[in-house]
């Protein structure tokens, strides 16, 4: 059963002049793994972007945004061995997902050099 879904978009220029402009943004924003994972392609603002997208679509799933102490880099953006993304969450963010009764979060992002978008849901695999 579908228990929540968020989807995001957000202009890789604005995250590109963010990172040119504030490079310790990302600090507060994204995990170790996600900043290696980002800061190797050349085009980095359209992963950053997709990552910050995902973030924001995953407040959108859970219904609550930014209340109950949420931090951004609780919300981990990952790949797998073939490059399909997932979702690790920690902290409160995982805690919300747990008080749900989520067992699964499924994402999907995609990007160009201008946009970058998200989608996540939030099941409960047992209904």
């Amino acid at each position: 059963m579908v228990l929540g879904i968020g989807t995001d978009i957000f202009e890789v220029q604005r995250m590109k002049s963010r990172l040119e402009q504030q490079p310790s943004f990302i600090d507060g924003i994204y995990t170790i793994s996600e900043i290696e994972y980002c800061n190797q392609f050349k085009n980095k603002e359209e992963h950053f972007a997709a990552r910050y997208a995902a973030k924001e679509a995953f407040l959108k799933a859970i219904g609550t945004g930014w209340r109950n102490g949420i931090k951004f880099n609780e919300i981990e953006i990952l790949n797998d061995e073939l490059g399909k993304p997932e979702i690790k969450l920690t902290g409160k963010a995982k805690e919300i997902v747990k008080n749900l009764n989520g067992d699964s979060v499924h994402i999907s992002l995609s990007h160009t050099k201008d946009l970058a978008i998200a989608f996540i849901i939030i099941n409960n695999d047992q209904t």
